[in-house]
């Protein structure tokens, strides 16, 4: 039986449970305002803005790896508005009877993956993680309505990451719309984008096409993205939400995406507060409140000058044109970042200014005062500094991210330093890609053109004026943030999970047997992201109670099918859980 369908089953029932308790409750506080405790009463704070959050499965109280990242992500925002604002994160206390408890993971057999990739999943509803949802929903519901009753003009936000996310989603469909300003849902394994399911006869998806998008489709830059790894809540955005919701999915991220990074498996999803999202999510709030006043960041753009002696005769031309396009990059809102490499040997790749410090008054000055010196021998060492200034610079999510090389000379392929062309354009794609433009000589543009191509930049080799016209035309005319349709991304292919059987080897062991067409699949255990494996049998040791194993087979070409479960009948072990699963090469490897 596949997860998506027992879910939709079972979660009208939770919802109807969730309404009854809190009509009642809700009823009784009318009568009752005086019987909330002084602890919950120091979080009704009437400020401007109110801002909810719940954190992701195995995280503590304000922890650093979710609340205190979102928390430092609004400082950074509303924190130099004449905006007040003030935080409550689920958990903190309980409503209505109910604390959200965000489960931990704690199991030492797999920690190091779990610890990684953030979410613990669940395949059904009576169990932990099931309860965990249902508390935190309850929660959210209950403290919003507290908020309304004190502080009736307090904007009230509403934001989660992974399980988090999923008791947004959840809370939604029985909030009133009218209590909540935003929603902002990150990494949610109950997301639902239907112009992501594919058609496998033009193994294409209108996402890719980039129409019928979501509404709510805030940043997912996966065009393949069709339903999280626990299925999708269907509608996702509930009537009266529109504009209001707004969710995130980062590249890679397993639990909301469909496209795996099978060299990366963890990254994706343990990636939010590091690649700025929450930054961009808070941002996309405060827009709504003012829109003239932020302009979201359209280009990231890197120039990159080799500077050996044979650029001599190029360099004035060069000089002109690239301070004329990194003045309009800057007056359009983008970032601009300058750097000079040559060959390793002599010249090392030097950062001349970034994305914080090239500004519109001092770029021009950095540009003329270029010098070109040594050189007289090809080729130069591109890969080493390419690969040095994307992982130096901070790239901003969803900006359209642009590496701009100027050359008349080939490049080494290993670097001096052992530095790939395929290390160079795996980069660019962790990153979201950066894509590469060279202009060059004529001589060398088909040396260029593997690089430009699976990056999903261009070569250019015309005079310098002409091709720098071109090659601007096309940085500044890409949609910022627009979804990932690389030429580079290998075409998708199916992959199912068939023959699923649990047998019970004893009252607390169980072992899992399937058949699958993927190359390895995604193992969760209730609340338990247990990793990746190539192989089709594993065992599970000291079970406690019912449980449920769910599989999500990874396809030859990276792309996640939809999760296959089965229930693991009632067991009577001490709960101290143990998994072996055979693992999948890299799993848990971090960037």
């Amino acid at each position: 039986m596949e997860l998506k369908h027992h879910y939709f089953r079972s979660i009208n029932l939770k919802f109807l449970a969730i309404a009854l308790t809190l009509l009642l409750s809700n009823t009784l506080c009318v009568y009752k305002a005086s019987s909330i405790t002084d602890e919950q009463r120091s979080y009704l704070n009437c400020s401007d803005f109110m801002f909810v959050f719940a954190r992701g499965s195995g995280a503590e109280l304000n922890s650093d790896r979710d609340f205190k990242p979102f928390k430092a992500a609004v400082d950074e925002v509303f924190g130099s508005s004449d905006y007040s604002y003030s935080f409550y994160e689920l958990g903190s206390t309980a409503w209505s009877g109910h604390s959200y408890p965000a489960p931990g993971i704690g199991i030492s057999t797999w920690k190091r993956f779990t610890t990684s990739i953030g979410a613990l999943l669940s395949g059904g509803e009576m169990n932990e993680y099931g309860d965990s949802v249902y508390s935190g929903t309850v929660e959210a519901k209950t403290f919003i309505w507290q908020m309304r009753s004190v502080c009736p003009n307090t904007k009230i936000v509403l934001a989660g990451f992974s399980q988090g996310a999923q008791v947004v989603s959840s809370a939604l469909q029985i909030i009133d719309p009218s209590w909540i300003y935003a929603a902002l849902t990150f990494g949610d394994p109950k997301l639902y984008l239907p112009e992501g399911k594919m058609n496998w006869f033009t193994r294409s998806t209108a996402a890719c096409r980039n129409e019928n998008l979501s509404e709510y489709r805030a940043f997912v830059p996966d065009c393949y993205a069709y339903q999280g790894i626990l299925g999708g809540y269907n509608p996702y955005q509930p009537s009266g939400y529109g504009g209001k919701l707004k969710a995130y999915c980062q590249w890679h991220d397993v639990i909301c995406s469909a496209y795996i990074d099978l060299d990366n498996l963890a990254y994706g999803h343990a990636s939010y507060a590091e690649q700025g999202t929450y930054k961009r999510g808070v941002q996309d709030v405060f827009n709504m409140i003012e829109p003239s006043t932020y302009v979201r960041p359209s280009q990231d753009v890197a120039i990159l000058f080799d500077v050996t002696g044979s650029m001599q005769p190029l360099l004035a031309q060069f000089q002109h044109e690239a301070i004329a396009t990194a003045k309009k990059t800057l007056s359009k809102g983008g970032k601009v970042a300058l750097y000079t490499y040559g060959d390793l040997a002599e010249v090392k790749p030097v950062q001349l200014c970034n994305f914080d410090t090239c500004t519109i008054d001092n770029v021009e000055t950095y540009i003329k005062n270029l010098t070109v010196d040594g050189g007289g021998d090809l080729p130069e060492s591109l890969l080493s500094a390419s690969y040095t200034l994307m992982r130096e610079l901070k790239w901003d999510i969803g900006a359209n991210k642009s590496l701009v090389v100027l050359t008349d000379a080939e490049y080494h392929n290993p670097d001096r330093d052992g530095i790939t062309l395929d290390q160079v354009v795996e980069l660019s794609k962790s990153i979201d890609p950066v894509n590469f433009y060279i202009l060059t000589d004529p001589a060398h543009a088909s040396g260029y053109q593997e690089l430009a191509t699976r990056t999903d930049g261009g070569v250019y080799t015309s005079d310098v004026a002409s091709a720098f016209g071109d090659l601007e035309a096309e940085i500044l005319s890409r949609d910022p943030g627009a979804i990932y349709t690389s030429t580079d991304l290998p075409a998708p292919t199916s992959a199912t999970i068939t023959n699923l059987q649990v047998t019970k080897l004893s009252d607390t062991v169980a072992e899992v047997s399937f058949d699958t067409d993927g190359v390895m699949t995604f193992v969760a255990l209730n609340d338990y992201a247990a990793g990746y494996t190539e192989e089709k049998t594993f065992k599970i040791e000291d079970l406690q109670g019912e449980a449920t194993v769910c599989l999500s087979p990874v396809s030859s070409t990276g792309y996640r099918g939809d999760p296959t479960c089965a229930k693991i009948e009632k067991t009577t072990g001490r709960g101290a859980v143990e998994i072996t699963i055979p693992k999948a090469p890299n799993t848990g490897k971090s960037r």
